[in-house]
C-alpha cells in the first residue's frame, strides 16, 4: 500500500493513538484482501510516530486483524454457546463442501477464507457467521449456498448489509406479558429518524434533568436502586458518586462491548433506539460534570455503529449534543469507538486501554476509573442497558422504577433466550423471574422432540442450572446463593442431545482464546483446563481429571487478575455437580460420543496444545 494512501487515512481520524482501531480498520478494507501486513505496519508507525512494536502489539492482541493475506471474503462461523448447541459444525460441514476449504484455508480464487470465532452477538438466530462485517444467521445448508453464490457477485464493504433475519426489532419476543419498558418503544419508533423519537417523548427527561441539579439526578439514580446490568451489579447511582470531583475534564464510557455468548440484547437496543442511549449518556454527563461522552461498540455490530452515529449526527443537529444543551451552560458530546474482537474488553480497564489505541489488557485496581480512566482522567463506565434506564428514571421517578422487581434488585431485566426453545428472542421481564417461567410462557417450551436436560444462565462465564433451579428467581443476588449468576442475562436451554462434555469442552475453548495473557494464571490455567476438557472429549482422561479440573480453576479464582480468569470455575463446578458421571464415562476409551467427536473434527484439527 502507498505511503500516501496511509497518510490520508491517518489525516481523515486524527494522529493520535486513540484513533488507532479506526486507522486500521479502513486499511484492512482498502487492501482488497482483509490483510493488515508488515509493510503497511511499519510505515503507518511512522506516519503516526508511534513504536513499530506498539502497533504490530496492537493488531496481533486483536482477532479481527491478520498480517497475512487472507482473501477478499473472509467467513468467521461462531462456535461459542448457543450456535454450537444449534449445530455449527453442520454449518462448516457445508462450507467445507460449498467451497473446498477448510477451517483457516482460502479457496483457489482469493475470494473465500474460512475461520471459526467466538459470539457474534445474534443469539437467537443460531447458527450464525459473518462474512466480512455482515452476520446472517438461521443457517442451514441451503441457505450457505445460496449466500456463497450471492457474495460471488459482491464487493467487500463495511455498510450495513446484514441478514434480514438479525435486525433487532425481529429479534424481540411478542408476548403481551412483558413488563416493557426498555423494549416499549423497539418496533413503534423509526430509529434512523430524531423526530420519531421526541414525538414519542424522546428528550422530555434531559430537559427535566436540565433543570435540576447534578446532586439530586445522583440521589434519584441512587434511590431506584438501579443496579448495574452488565453482569456485575453495582449501585449505578453509587457508582456515579464515586467519580472524582474538580475542574478537571470528565467522560461518561458506554461499554456496548457485548461480547459475553448469547447474549445480544444490548445490540437489539442500540440498533432499535439509539437515542434513549444518547439521552441517558447525557443525563449521565449532566450528573458527574462530563463534557464528553464515548460508546465502545464491538467491531462485529457494523448495524449497531452506523444507527449510532446517525443518530449522534441528527442529535447534534437539533441540539441535544453539543455546546450549550438545549439552551443551558452545559455542554456535552458523545463519540464512537470501535472494538476489534476481544472478549477481555467488556472488562471496564481493559476497554478503557483499548479506546486509548492500546493492547486490551486490564489495569490493577485502584485507582478506578471514576478517579483514574480514560487518558487518566475520571471516568464513568456503564452498561448500555444500565445507561439506557436513567431517562425513564428521571421522567417517571424512582418509585415508578422500583415498582417492578423485588427490593433488592428493582426494575425489569432483558432476559437473552436462546437453544433448544419453541421460541428465542429478547424479552423484558421483572428483575427474578424464574427459569420455569422463562421456558415455558416466553419461550414457548421446548422443541418437539426435545426434554430439558439444563440451562447455561449469564453466558459461558455463567453457570449451569438443572430441573432442581427451575423455580430459582433470575435476579443479581439469588442465584448467587447457589453458586451461579444471572450475568448479562443470558437463558441458554440445551435438551437431552446436548453432551455435557463437549458442552464444557467449548467454553473452556473459548476461554482459552479469549485470555488477554497477561496475567500467568489465566494465560496458563485457560490452556490447561482447555487441554483436559479435550482429553475428556477424546475419551483419553482419567478419572481424576475430573478434580484436577476444579482444583486448577480455583487456583486461577484466587489468582487471576480479572473476571476472565476467575470465571471457568462455575461452570466447571456446576456441570459436574450435575453431570460427573458423564465425564467418568468419557474416561472409557470404548465410550462413543458423536457429539465430541464432530468438535474435535471441525473446531480443532491441526490445533496445537
Amino acid at each position: 500500500m502507498k505511503t500516501e494512501t496511509i497518510q490520508k487515512t491517518v489525516a481523515k481520524y486524527g494522529n493520535s493513538r486513540e484513533h488507532l482501531m479506526l486507522i486500521l480498520r479502513d486499511l484492512e478494507m482498502q487492501s482488497g484482501k482483509n490483510v493488515l501486513d508488515t509493510d503497511m505496519l511499519r510505515t503507518l508507525a511512522e506516519v503516526m510516530n508511534l513504536p513499530e512494536s506498539g502497533v504490530a502489539g496492537f493488531v496481533g492482541f486483536y482477532t479481527m486483524f491478520k498480517t497475512k493475506p487472507r482473501a477478499k471474503f473472509i467467513i468467521r462461523v461462531c462456535k461459542s454457546g448457543p450456535c454450537h448447541v444449534m449445530g455449527s459444525t453442520t454449518i462448516f460441514e457445508a462450507l467445507e463442501k460449498k467451497l473446498g476449504v477448510g477451517v483457516g484455508e482460502a479457496t483457489k480464487d482469493g475470494l473465500f477464507y474460512v475461520e471459526k470465532c467466538e459470539c457474534l452477538g445474534v443469539c437467537s438466530v443460531a447458527p450464525a457467521m459473518m462474512i466480512n462485517y455482515n452476520i446472517h444467521g438461521n443457517l442451514t445448508p441451503q441457505k450457505i449456498s445460496k449466500l456463497i453464490d450471492e457474495y460471488r457477485k459482491k464487493k467487500p464493504s463495511l455498510h450495513e448489509q446484514c441478514g434480514d433475519e438479525v435486525e433487532g426489532r425481529k429479534c424481540v419476543i411478542d408476548e403481551k406479558k412483558q413488563t416493557k419498558r426498555l423494549l416499549a418503544d423497539i418496533g413503534e419508533i423509526d430509529p434512523l429518524k430524531i423526530e420519531s423519537y421526541t414525538a414519542s417523548g424522546g428528550y422530555n427527561a434531559l430537559k427535566k434533568a436540565l433543570s435540576m441539579q447534578p446532586g439530586q439526578i445522583i440521589e434519584i439514580v441512587k434511590d431506584s436502586g438501579l443496579r448495574g446490568r452488565g453482569g456485575a451489579g453495582f449501585p449505578a447511582g453509587m457508582k456515579w458518586s464515586f467519580v472524582a470531583k474538580g475542574p478537571m475534564q470528565k467522560y461518561v464510557i458506554c461499554n456496548a462491548d457485548e461480547g459475553e455468548p448469547g447474549t445480544f440484547k444490548d445490540r437489539i437496543l442500540m440498533e432499535e433506539n439509539p437515542h434513549l442511549l444518547i439521552e441517558g449518556m447525557a443525563i449521565c454527563g449532566y450528573a458527574i460534570d462530563a463534557s464528553i461522552g464515548y460508546i465502545y461498540v464491538r467491531g462485529e455490530y457494523r448495524r449497531s455503529i452506523e444507527r449510532l452515529q446517525n443518530a449522534i449526527e441528527q442529535a447534534r443537529q437539533k441540539g441535544m449534543l453539543g455546546k450549550n444543551l438545549l439552551g443551558t451552560k452545559f455542554s456535552f458530546d458523545i463519540f464512537i469507538k470501535e472494538g476489534g474482537g476481544a472478549y477481555v474488553c467488556g472488562e471496564e480497564t481493559s476497554l478503557i486501554n483499548s479506546m486509548e489505541g492500546k493492547r486490551g489488557y486490564p489495569r490493577f485496581k485502584p485507582p478506578f476509573p471514576g478517579v483514574a480512566g480514560f487518558m487518566n482522567l475520571p471516568s464513568n463506565v456503564n452498561n448500555v442497558e444500565t445507561l439506557m434506564s436513567v431517562p425513564m428514571i428521571i421522567e417517571k421517578g424512582a418509585d415508578w422504577y422500583k415498582s417492578a422487581g423485588p427490593s433488592n434488585c428493582a426494575g425489569t431485566k432483558l432476559y437473552c433466550l436462546s437453544g433448544k426453545l419453541n421460541r428465542t428472542g429478547l424479552v423484558e421481564l421483572p428483575m427474578g423471574t424464574t427459569l420455569k417461567e422463562i421456558i415455558n410462557v416466553y419461550g414457548k417450551g421446548m422443541k418437539k422432540g426435545s426434554t430439558f436436560k439444563f440451562a447455561q444462565v449469564g453466558g459461558s462465564a455463567g453457570g449451569v442450572l438443572g430441573k432442581d433451579l427451575m423455580d430459582l428467581p433470575l435476579d443479581i443476588d439469588q442465584p448467587m446463593k447457589k453458586g451461579v449468576t444471572l450475568g448479562s442475562g443470558v437463558v441458554l436451554v440445551c435438551d437431552q442431545n446436548t453432551c455435557a462434555v463437549d458442552f464444557l469442552l467449548q467454553i473452556l475453548s473459548f476461554f482459552a482464546h479469549e485470555s488477554c495473557g497477561q496475567c500467568v494464571p489465566c494465560r496458563v490455567g485457560t490452556s490447561q483446563l482447555h487441554y483436559l476438557a479435550k482429553k475428556f472429549a477424546s475419551r483419553t482422561a482419567e478419572i481424576s481429571d475430573i478434580d484436577l479440573m476444579v482444583e486448577k480453576a480455583t487456583l486461577m479464582k484466587k489468582a487471576s487478575l480479572c473476571a476472565l480468569g476467575q470465571s471457568p470455575i462455575m461452570p466447571i463446578t456446576t456441570t459436574l455437580k450435575y453431570f460427573r458421571k458423564e465425564f467418568e464415562k468419557h474416561c472409557d476409551p470404548s465410550y462413543k460420543c458423536a457429539a465430541c467427536d464432530k468438535s474435535l473434527r471441525r473446531y480443532y484439527t491441526g490445533e496445537a496444545h
